[in-house]
Formats: structure tokens, sequence, C-alpha cells
């Protein structure tokens, strides 16, 4: 009975795992253990568990039905990051609204490269690590805004403040680019429009 005992003790002092699905490796093993050790330091801190699932495509299974088949194996109080890569869709699934009021979803999930820290890095990047990046870079936004709320600090999540400095930069070399672009466009128009005219 001892034994059998001692047997299941490494069991009992496993960590639990936030990344519950990662599709064909869609992030790499050293992003994974980050967020599980993220996670970890969350949850004593706050007891609040923040997941990712990561996914391909939702295939012919709507993403609803994706949802809640995830959702009713974690216990409340929870936060889930869902993606499916190949169809682009990616959201934050809340267990309550309590949880739902201490992070910012529409500035998490923002398509801007000013405000939002997942979606910008995945239209940028165009490596192979670029959804490592980006689910690193959304999970650390809202573990960060969860643990501030309750007042709380993660020694283990960085401070994102430099990836938010680096896309703003991303934003304003491409809206450089696109104003030069429509400028040298309206430009040549006004002259081909005048040349035209002194024919």
């Amino acid at each position: 009975m001892a034994a059998a005992f001692l047997f299941f003790i490494p069991f009992l002092l496993q960590a639990k795992n936030y990344v519950i699905n990662n599709e064909n490796a869609l992030i790499g093993q050293k992003t994974v253990e980050q967020i599980n050790e993220m996670g970890e330091e969350l949850f004593e801190k706050n007891n609040v568990s923040v997941y990712v699932s990561l996914h391909e495509s939702a295939g012919n299974v709507a993403v609803k039905d994706h949802v809640d088949a995830i959702t009713k194996e974690l216990e409340a109080p929870y936060a889930l990051l869902i993606m499916f890569s190949e169809d682009k869709i990616i959201d934050i699934i809340s267990s309550n609204e309590e949880i739902e009021r201490k992070f910012d979803k529409k500035q998490i999930l923002s398509p801007f490269p000013w405000y939002g820290t997942i979606k910008p890095l995945l239209s940028v990047k165009k490596d192979a690590d670029k959804f490592s990046a980006a689910v690193l870079n959304g999970y650390i936004d809202i573990i960060v805004q969860i643990a501030k709320s309750d007042g709380k600090k993660l020694e283990k999540a960085p401070d994102n403040s430099a990836n938010k400095i680096v896309l703003r930069s991303i934003e304003l070399v491409i809206f450089i680019i696109l104003a030069s672009a429509v400028f040298i466009y309206t430009y040549r128009r006004i002259k081909y429009r005048h040349a035209k005219k002194e024919k």
C-alpha cells in the first residue's frame, strides 16, 4: 500500500500544463515551458489559470463546439487563449465576467501594432517562429494584466513594453511607407493631368 502511494507522488506533484493543445507543434517547446512556468506563478498568486489551446484548423466543426469541448474540462476561474492558425481565428474565453474584467481583451486582440500584442506579430513576422512569438507575447499581456488587477506582480513574466515599442516602431515605418506611396501616386497623377492639359 505504501509502495503504491509512493508511486503516485510524482503525478501528484507534477505541475499543471497550461498549454493544453499545441497541434503540430505550432509553438516551440521552449515557449511551452515558459508559458507553463508563468501560468503556474499566476495560479499561485492569483488563483486564476490561463490556458492556451492551439489548432491548425477548426475543420468542419464549429469554433463554438471546439471551445465548449475544451472549456468543459477546465476548472474555473480561468481564461483560455485559443487559436486556429489556418482559419486566422484568435479569441480569449473567460470562465466568468469577473475574470473578463481583469484584462483588456479588445486591446490584446487588436490588429493595430501600437495596441494589440498578438495579431501584429502574426502579420509582420514571416519566419517559422511567428506563432511562438505572438502567442507568448499575448499570454504575457493577459497574465500581467490579471496579476495587476489584484495588485500582484509576476516575477517570471518579463516586461513586454520593449515588444510594444518594437511594434510601434514597425507601425511607424509602415505608415511612412504607405504615406510616401500615396504622396508619390497623387503627385504623379496631378503631374500627368497638368501635362495632358498643356497638350
